[in-house]
């Protein structure tokens, strides 16, 4: 058989006299109907055998043959197709594993690819790779694509240089991603925000303020890392600041905005502007999102409002986490309700949510304040021996607290002697 005959089968658009002359028999071969490369071969070999003008899908062929290590068997199959750009169907390859749950086959792929000398990668197929690399913090292959944008001429792609940068940054290779940051020619906003949340991630929150200050144009995503920057080191004023700076910006806070300004007015017990934050998410549409809605309870919690942050665990229902039942629980022992705070507990069980630390501080709290020492001893052990929590000192200081007030001294000295760790000045 001729190589343009070979190549037929591949044409989607075939002239009408080759249509009459190549339709095979009355049973229609489709020609997308396959799972396996053994399914792929004898669909392959039909077509070629009735001179088929039916054209076999590229992209599907290289995912089902780079899924199944034969490469080589799709290498030809793209070779056979006339005008076909081969880094099309590979690109499409790379794409489906960069940002499906096999980021891994991704990097393989890549290099199975400089293996059989594929044409040489543009900045699509270099952008794919960088993607899984960064999701598996894979830098020495994102080195590798480094140097291919460097030698190609690709890094005038801002695109490129920004994943570049921000595979850097999430590896930890922060002195790289500044220096490249540094040398860039142009910036876009995204740079400037991977660059300030990625210095905030790793503590550094001089150096991603000062960037800040100087950035020419900012959006909501800058605003929020900064303002999360904020609330993580301590420094919720500021916080609280730079949010209202936002607010007169006219900028609109998005949901991650108020989560940490909502932290913020925990930490700060700014009441008054955790209600006015409150009633904006309400109006945003917000009130649907776990995570505001967690941060809602505890703010009403360490501001006294206990029935506020009820009615929104309440409202919550089937979405509830054990963030929520573990806020509400320590909100309830925090003020005293000892016994609400046990029946939240099994309720929270009875529901099937598995408790954490933090549920477990609220409990101890809890005992402590109501003078139940068995029971308090019964969840230091449950907590281990039920859920493999290791106690911190946060559960050895309530332990501490609840014997000393039940007048068991020596006890709470043994239980301090006895610690894994130093005792703190609370303890």
């Amino acid at each position: 058989m001729s190589s343009r005959t070979k190549k037929m089968m591949f044409c989607s658009t075939p002239s009408h006299h080759h249509q009459k002359v190549l339709d095979p028999p009355p049973s229609t071969v489709n020609a997308t109907n396959f799972n396996t490369v053994l399914e792929l071969k004898q669909i392959h070999a039909l077509l070629v055998k009735t001179q088929s003008h039916h054209s076999l899908p590229l992209t599907r062929v290289v995912l089902i043959c780079a899924l199944t290590n034969h490469f080589s068997y799709a290498h030809k199959i793209l070779h056979l197709s006339p005008n076909s750009q081969e880094l099309f169907p590979w690109n499409f390859c790379l794409k489906h594993f960069a940002e499906g749950e096999s980021p891994h086959d991704a990097i393989t792929l890549f290099r199975r690819l400089r293996q059989m000398g594929t044409p040489i990668p543009d900045h699509f197929m270099c952008s794919f790779v960088l993607k899984a690399c960064t999701r598996v913090s894979d830098i020495q292959t994102g080195r590798i694509i480094h140097a291919f944008a460097v030698k190609l001429g690709l890094t005038a792609n801002l695109v490129l240089q920004n994943m570049i940068m921000h595979l850097y940054a999430v590896c930890g290779e922060m002195s790289d991603a500044r220096l490249m940051f540094d040398k860039m020619p142009q910036r876009d906003v995204v740079t400037w925000n991977i660059m300030i949340s990625q210095l905030v991630k790793a503590g550094d929150f001089r150096v991603a303020y000062g960037l800040f200050c100087v950035m020419p144009e900012r959006n909501v995503k800058t605003w929020t890392s900064m303002i999360s920057g904020f609330v993580r080191c301590g420094k919720s004023e500021e916080a609280v600041g730079l949010f209202l700076e936002m607010e007169r910006e006219g900028l609109m806070p998005n949901e991650v905005t108020v989560v940490a300004v909502l932290a913020a007015c925990a930490d700060l017990g700014d009441l008054e502007l955790g209600k006015s934050v409150h009633q904006f998410a309400d109006r945003s549409g917000f009130h649907g999102n776990v995570h505001v809605c967690n941060t809602l309870i505890d703010m009403y919690v360490k501001c006294g409002c206990l029935e506020e942050g009820y009615r929104v665990f309440e409202a919550m229902r089937e979405r509830r986490t054990v963030v929520s039942w573990s806020s509400m629980i320590a909100g309830f022992a925090m003020h005293g309700y000892g016994e609400k705070a046990l029946e939240l507990y099994d309720e929270m069980i009875g529901s099937g949510v598995e408790p954490n630390h933090v549920t477990f501080i609220g409990l101890l709290h809890a005992c402590s304040h109501m003078g139940l020492v068995e029971k308090g001893r019964e969840f230091f052990a449950t907590m281990t021996r039920a859920y493999g929590i290791v106690p911190r000192i946060e559960h050895y200081g309530c332990l501490v607290d609840l014997l000393s007030r039940a007048g068991l001294l020596k006890e709470a000295h043994e239980v301090i002697i006895n610690m894994p760790m130093l005792p703190n000045g609370v303890i």
